[in-house]
């Protein structure tokens, strides 16, 4: 970085949050500099180019204002639109989100989904983010699960004194259509954009729910799947499922659902082959058909593995073809790492080793595709005449070498330049 680059990030990221307007609709630093952007080489969705770029009010444009207050000097670095992360959940609480915000801006991550937030809990500290020096964040309005299901498996291996009932609070239960009704004027009352629907081995559900092993690590009925879609779609809310097996997969396609949470085959279940876990052609075709948005999440398949490392080539072969037909078929993928200490330069890179994925479509789906996922209405994700002035550069070209995505050495937000993790 340049050393009026650096004193400018010093500046901009000193400033008190008070200080700094709002950016939850991407409204951008408006009485920000007025900047000159040179000598950077700027992705176009295909390679790069060289470009030249001004910041007024943190938006960018091709047209030199009358005044200039600061020329930042790219030095031929490699300029990228910043990532985005489709699936996590470490920004769901104050104490989670507080710490994810300079990990994400460090990775060159301006954009996540929290995929099974308490909308409650979230208006204690959404205030934190939205902002040019932090993290933009699109929440689930409602996690919908069964009285026996995942997340409660997990928030009773964490929490093993607190009771369920009181840990079924985080999110929202339906184990019967009534349940639907019961539940659902709460829900649109938030007016969500997202809401999370919980599928696990739904072809086993009936079995699973008399088995004592399996309490708190179910999903919903399947049969509810396709009435919480139609009743959300109703609303204009979009519909993300939580699936584990091809089953699931195929009952949230068929449903309806806008979003598939996870591509299967990130494990293999108890009583599960891998088998299982094989998309059909049929239900591929379908998704694609339907323009069906599937969430990547491949590398969660590393904490499985730590503990089955005997069970990884089979595992990538299921990940590698359910991916490529998917692929192929045209289906729209997008960058979800379902990490929670990691970024979607973990996810990014995960699939590039699983070697379906060219470099160019991985990072125009971590650039591009992803952000307009979470922030459709916002002008995101490419260099263009009124975009949003945020930009990740770096040294050497992530095109040929995707570990390139572990070190910027420029970040800017709607103009802001930011000090946050960046190499020398």
């Amino acid at each position: 970085m340049t050393s009026l680059a650096r004193a400018f990030a010093l500046f901009f990221f000193a400033l008190p949050l008070w200080a700094i307007p709002s950016s939850a609709s991407g409204e951008g630093a408006r009485d920000g500099p007025n900047l000159k952007l040179e000598g950077g080489k700027w992705f176009d969705g295909e390679s790069f180019i060289d470009a030249e770029w001004y910041v007024v009010g943190g938006r960018l444009t091709g047209q030199e204002p009358e005044k200039v207050d600061a020329t930042v000097h790219l030095d031929g670095k490699f300029i990228l639109p910043p990532l985005a992360d489709a699936h996590n959940h470490d920004a769901q609480n104050i104490w989670s989100a507080s710490r994810s915000i300079d990990k994400n801006l460090s990775a060159g991550v301006f954009y996540s989904a929290q995929m099974c937030a308490n909308p409650a809990k979230v208006s204690e500290f959404k205030g934190l983010l939205g902002r040019p020096n932090t993290l933009d964040v699109t929440f689930t309005g409602a996690c919908i699960s069964s009285s026996d299901g995942h997340p409660l498996g997990l928030a009773m291996r964490d929490q093993p004194d607190v009771t369920p009932e009181t840990l079924r609070e985080g999110w929202t239960v339906v184990d019967t259509l009534e349940d639907i009704e019961r539940v659902w004027p709460g829900i649109a009352e938030g007016r969500p954009d997202l809401i999370k629907l919980i599928l696990v081995n739904s072809e086993h559900y009936e079995k699973n729910r008399h088995d004592t092993a399996m309490f708190g690590f179910n999903g919903l009925d399947p049969s509810l799947i396709a009435p919480l879609v139609e009743r959300a779609h109703r609303d204009g809310i979009r519909v993300v499922v939580h699936t584990d097996s091809a089953a699931d997969f195929e009952v949230a396609v068929s449903a309806g659902a806008d979003i598939i949470g996870h591509l299967p085959g990130y494990r293999f279940a108890r009583n599960m082959e891998p088998a299982d876990y094989r998309i059909s052609d049929a239900t591929i075709a379908e998704a694609a058909k339907r323009d069906t948005t599937v969430m990547t999440t491949t590398g969660v398949a590393r904490y499985y593995l730590q503990a089955k490392p005997e069970h990884t080539d089979v595992l990538q072969s299921i990940q590698i073809d359910n991916l490529r037909r998917l692929y192929d078929a045209g289906a729209q993928l997008v960058i979800g790492s379902d990490q929670f200490a990691g970024t979607a330069v973990d996810e990014i890179l995960y699939l590039h080793t699983l070697g379906v994925v060219p470099n160019t479509e991985l990072i125009n789906m971590a650039v591009t595709d992803t952000p307009k996922l979470l922030f459709p209405e916002r002008e995101i994700g490419r260099f263009e005449e009124g975009a949003e002035a945020s930009l990740i550069a770096y040294s050497a070209n992530p095109l040929t070498d995707l570990t390139t995505l572990r070190s910027p050495s420029l970040i800017m937000k709607q103009g802001n330049l930011l000090n946050i993790g960046i190499s020398e």
